[in-house]
């Protein structure tokens, strides 16, 4: 047994809060009596947040076409679920505590596979787009968990994938028998630890689902089935790893045919969330 190996007690107990404001946020944002002055004066109390709010707001793939100067103004041209994709955009990056090689892939991937979830359930009308853009950027974020949890070791591991020495389908697999738990058991419990929706966590934990049947069978099967495609063509353009692989199918996946997306439609939303990509790095931190 690994030595590296602890209970997911434990570690669901170290994971890092929500910070305050945002949970006051998240909150008002699911009660339909809230207003934006509220949502503004709430958001306020936290200055850093805010900064990174308006940054992220002005960015090109929000689309606003006036810039964004105030909070106030940002709820009102972004709306309340765009609002919500931030502050988790946010808080997730928070937990990317290192400024490593390891540390800026692993958020470039979550960001592309947010990018891709956004851009194919806008284009095939899979659910709405901020929210799938949520879905994808906390599909991965058990795997900061355990950079934070075993830095070394687990950026051993990183290395061997950014390296293509270790397949990606294969890397629930070592996760498990170096440390117990994959990122998809963790990043549920993330999900679970931040009180989001029970479909976020279903996205972390099933997005590897590697067959039709599973599926057809799942709960969330449209959302897991999106995750799973994005975070393929995430690593298919090279977000998260030394180079694009062209390896990696993204056009004949379990995920194309329960979608029903044919290889003609998904190289176009490739190009489309390349183009879009390189316009957001700066923006978000890459």
């Amino acid at each position: 047994m690994s030595p590296f190996i602890h209970s997911l007690d434990t570690m669901v107990r170290d994971l890092p809060a929500m910070p305050a404001v945002a949970q006051r946020v998240m909150h008002m944002l699911g009660d339909p009596r809230t207003n934006n002055v509220q949502l503004a004066e709430a958001l306020s109390s936290d200055q850093s947040m805010v900064s990174r709010v308006l940054q992220m707001a002005n960015s090109p793939f929000f689309g606003t076409r006036q810039k964004v100067a105030s909070i106030s103004n940002a709820i009102f041209v972004l709306g309340h679920s765009a609002l919500r994709s931030l502050i988790i955009t946010v808080c997730t990056k928070g937990i990317y505590k290192n400024a490593g090689l390891m540390e800026q892939k692993l958020w470039e991937h979550s960001l592309g596979t947010a990018l891709a979830c956004r851009v194919i359930a806008q284009k095939r009308n899979l659910g709405s787009p901020d929210e799938r853009f949520i879905g994808g950027l906390l599909h991965n974020v058990g795997q900061a968990i355990l950079a934070n949890a075993f830095h070394g070791e687990y950026a051993a591991l990183f290395m061997r994938v950014y390296n293509r020495e270790v397949s990606i389908h294969s890397l629930d697999r070592s996760e498990r028998e170096e440390f117990g738990y994959d990122h998809c058991e963790i990043g549920a419990c993330v999900v679970a630890h931040w009180r989001l929706p029970d479909a976020y966590a279903r996205m972390a934990l099933r997005h590897h689902a590697d067959s039709l049947e599973s599926l057809r069978e799942e709960e969330e099967g449209q959302a897991v089935a999106l995750v799973g495609l994005a975070c393929l063509a995430a690593y298919h353009l090279g977000y998260g790893l030394h180079a694009p692989d062209s390896d990696i199918d993204v056009f004949e996946t379990p995920y194309n045919t329960y979608l029903g997306i044919d290889a003609d439609e998904m190289s176009r939303f490739l190009d489309e969330i390349e183009s879009l990509f390189a316009n957001m790095r700066k923006d978000f931190d890459l």
